[in-house]
């Protein structure tokens, strides 16, 4: 349709607007808002409409206290309603007596004087002449009132008949002119070429022709030039992202939070599912399900999931001393406000209080909607890092293909691998000898640059640098990782009695760890030769809070490496834990690494200033800085390495220390995962074929976690399994709960079908029902503004009694029946 539109009356429907300001000009100027200037034509004829003429006058400044807000009526006096302005006031008059206006008590008290004039002083509104000869002329005729024009569905009306029918090439054409004519006034010429493709160009893609584009056009003379012009720009990539900027600024579209800190989001998968759904044309219909509920269809698709962040667009907060709870409502409301004035052009934000003082609509019935959008499983505060849940992972579609290959190859390696376990097999006997000579074999390779084990058994430590003086209350058991464990109570610590083992510079290269089980998640360290008494010299691992920290400093905290894990937690409280530090000597945060389970760690660096001496003449210890962060649980099997140990090298490490348990135990008490983790390290220390597989396989996991690493997230909408009740708040406040609302619509709209499901997908298709006043309406109106401008009405986000009226009624409900008609085809 907009191929011809375009073409020749690019600006006509502002016209209209013009004319009926021309025959408002005896009005006196200042006094009359634009609003009523522009129906003033419409009351030079013998009707008054009552929706068109007098409904604005009474929106504008009667029904703040003579509407439909009960709470703030005044004097008992209603006149949103015929019934409560006919009927008698208990002064015995009428508001409005039909067909007498000087009976009429509305029409004397608009022009009388002094405190009986209405609206009274303190409203700081006063009728114009104008206005007072519409209400006077209305009341004469019959004070008739009608449903405002917005709440009534759309009829399709007939194209008006026109004088000059050889102008008309389409239906819209008709309106158009058929107003105009109306006026006295005739179209204005066809634009020029150069003119024409300019205008269509940035109408359809934001964009202006190029010179070889605009010399093409010029030099096409074949008949249907313009529409191949169109056609072509129609698919453009481009079409797609100028019609969904406007789309991204209805659904507040950022990339940050927007309170405070305002942290950054990533939201721009649901941004690309908007311009890739006006690129394949997606119908409306379709575009408003998905957006408010795709991810409630059956069998939902990761697009229409990504739809559904339509409604998570909202600003999230995280400050200091907000309320969650409080939080948590403002983003429900949000939702309401959002959804009603982009799919329906109404203002319910007023109804959140109290009920809205000049549309239908209840405060029980915003509480409806909000029910709606009460059942996200989020946090009133969160963002702080990224997305705020619930968010999923979005691939793109090329990292699908890629993860779909990682997933084939991994699987058929998995399959080789078990191949091999199952070849290789072997009797028990047979296996626990290969086992036990693959412990010493790794124990011996592990052995090269080892300065201390303590493995507190048979007299406190085992192997090298068995010196060990424990101090405090600490005690052996005999139930530690493997054999007996350290002890500690939080006044008790162990020190080497050789402290040349653990003298370490800046420029070495050394590697240290244990296993621990600590007894809780507060900050207490496991190894350290640190001064932290004045001036914070040293190094250490240290535990917090889930996280293992590394600290390698000079001056605290100016000259200084700290790292910490991140992610998932580097340990659990009362459970045991393999925690390894390697560093290379260089000097950087970069040659720290530290491994969790005898797997690297990703680490968060805070500090990397070290330029100086990380020696100090403090002793190591063992559960204790010196002298603060004592250990409190268990730590076993201590070593310290006067060299980098590899990643490899680290994983055997851990491997080898948990098998040696294993096979301390009978083989017949074995659980089935330790004889599993058996038969895996025996294979990976005596079969080549299965290392060299197992390399291959990890290898290829690595690529797989980087990849989905690098798959970006996005906000959407979910359904908690038991929904969240939802009360009405008292002056929208969300501490001040009132009654218990069940999920419903305004009751001046038309109900949702009986079989329709109580949730945000039968809210979706109820307001793409082919019944519904305004949802198309609302639709075509906003496309009207895209192409020319201003829409039909002008306001396009209130439809409602404070919103204009349509300049052209007639077109717009043409439009609207017309989109539905045609399978709402954009």
């Amino acid at each position: 349709m907009h191929r011809t539109v375009d073409r020749r009356y690019a600006a006509l429907y502002l016209l209209g607007p013009i004319v009926l300001l021309v025959s408002c000009l005896a009005v006196r100027a200042g006094t009359v808002s634009p609003a009523v200037k522009a129906r003033a034509g419409a009351t030079t004829a013998a009707e008054v409409d009552f929706d068109r003429d007098v409904r604005p006058i009474l929106s504008e400044n009667c029904f703040t206290c003579h509407g439909f807000d009960a709470s703030k009526r005044q004097a008992g006096l209603r006149l949103d309603t015929a019934e409560d302005a006919y009927r008698k006031l208990p002064s015995g008059k009428r508001a409005i007596v039909p067909g007498k206006p000087e009976a009429s008590e509305l029409v004397k008290r608009v022009v009388a004087h002094g405190v009986l004039r209405m609206p009274p002083a303190s409203a700081n509104k006063t009728l114009s002449a104008f206005q007072v000869a519409v209400l006077r002329r209305w009341v004469r005729q019959g004070g008739q009132y009608t449903q405002h024009w917005a709440l009534m569905a759309p009829k399709r009306p007939a194209a008006p008949t026109v004088k000059d029918a050889a102008w008309v090439r389409n239906p819209v054409d008709r309106f158009i002119l058929a107003r105009l004519e109306k006026e006295g006034l005739r179209p204005s010429p066809e634009a020029d070429r150069r003119t024409l493709i300019r205008r269509v160009s940035l109408d359809l893609t934001g964009l202006p022709p190029t010179v070889a584009e605009l010399d093409a056009f010029v030099a096409d003379r074949r008949p249907d030039a313009y529409e191949r012009l169109v056609d072509r720009l129609l698919a453009s990539p481009h079409y797609g992202e100028r019609m969904a900027l406007p789309w991204l600024d209805l659904a507040r579209y950022a990339d940050t939070h927007g309170y405070h800190i305002d942290s950054h989001r990533d939201m721009w998968r649901w941004r690309d599912w908007v311009i890739d759904a006006f690129n394949r044309n997606l119908p409306y219909d379709r575009f408003t399900v998905e957006q408010l509920a795709g991810d409630l269809l059956p069998d939902a698709t990761l697009d229409q999931k990504i739809a559904s962040g339509f409604n998570r667009n909202h600003p999230i907060n995280f400050e200091g001393g907000a309320i969650p709870e409080e939080y948590a409502a403002e983003y429900v409301m949000d939702r309401v406000d959002t959804t009603s004035t982009v799919f329906m052009g109404q203002t319910v934000a007023c109804a959140r209080c109290h009920d809205h003082k000049y549309d239908p609509v209840t405060q029980k019935e915003y509480y409806q909607l909000y029910a709606f959008f009460n059942n996200v499983p989020e946090q009133g505060l969160d963002g702080q890092k990224g997305n705020a849940a619930p968010f999923i992972k979005a691939p793109l579609p090329r990292q699908e293909r890629q993860l779909a290959n990682y997933d084939r190859t991994i699987a058929n390696l998995e399959r080789q691998v078990q191949a091999r376990v199952e070849a290789v097999g072997g009797a028990q006997a047979e296996g626990e000898a290969k086992a036990a000579a693959a412990l010493g074999g790794a124990s011996s390779a592990l052995g090269a640059g080892l300065r201390a084990h303590y493995g507190f058994d048979e007299g406190g430590a085992a192997g090298v640098s068995k010196s060990l003086s424990l101090v405090g209350k600490a005690a052996r058991v005999d139930s530690g990782k493997s054999g007996a464990a350290l002890q500690l109570d939080g006044d008790s610590h162990a020190e080497p009695g050789d402290q040349g083992v653990t003298d370490f510079d800046r420029g070495d290269a050394f590697s240290y760890g244990a296993w621990v089980k600590p007894a809780g998640r507060e900050g207490m360290t496991v190894l350290s030769r640190m001064d932290d008494a004045a001036g914070i010299r040293g190094w250490d691992l240290y535990l917090s809070d889930g996280k293992a920290f590394v600290h390698l400093i000079h001056d605290w905290d100016k000259n200084a490496i700290r790292v910490n894990t991140k992610g998932p937690a580097a340990y659990e409280p009362n459970q045991w834990a393999h925690l390894f530090v390697t560093y290379d000597g260089g000097g950087k945060a970069a040659g720290l690494k530290v491994y969790v389970n005898g797997k690297p760690a990703e680490v968060e660096i805070t500090h990397d200033t070290l330029s100086g001496t990380i020696r100090t003449a403090r002793p190591a210890r063992i559960g204790r800085r010196t002298p603060s962060a004592p250990f409190k649980g268990m730590i076993d099997e201590v070593r310290v390495y006067g060299r980098l140990l590899s990643g490899p090298d680290v994983e055997r490490l851990w491997r080898a220390e948990t098998i040696r348990p294993i096979l301390a135990t009978a083989a017949d008490k074995r659980t089935e995962e330790q004889k599993a983790a058996l038969r895996t390290f025996t294979l990976e220390n005596t079969d080549p074929a299965y290392r060299t597989l197992s390399a291959v396989l990890a290898d290829w996991r690595k690529k797989r976690t980087e990849l989905d690493n690098a798959i970006p997230t996005t906000m959407v909408m979910q359904e908690m399994d038991k929904p969240r009740e939802t009360r009405l708040l008292l002056r929208g406040q969300y501490d001040q709960k009132g009654e218990k609302v069940a999920p419903g619509v305004p009751a001046v709209l038309p109900p949702m079908p009986k079989n329709a499901p109580a949730n945000r997908l039968g809210l979706a298709r109820w307001l793409v029902s082919p019944s519904h006043p305004l949802t198309a309406r609302v639709a075509v109106n906003r496309y009207w503004q895209n192409y020319f401008g201003q829409g039909i009405v002008r306001t396009s986000e209130n439809f409602g009694t404070q919103g204009e009226w349509p300049t052209h009624p007639e077109l717009l409900d043409w439009l609207a029946t017309e989109f539905v008609r045609t399978g709402w085809d954009i």
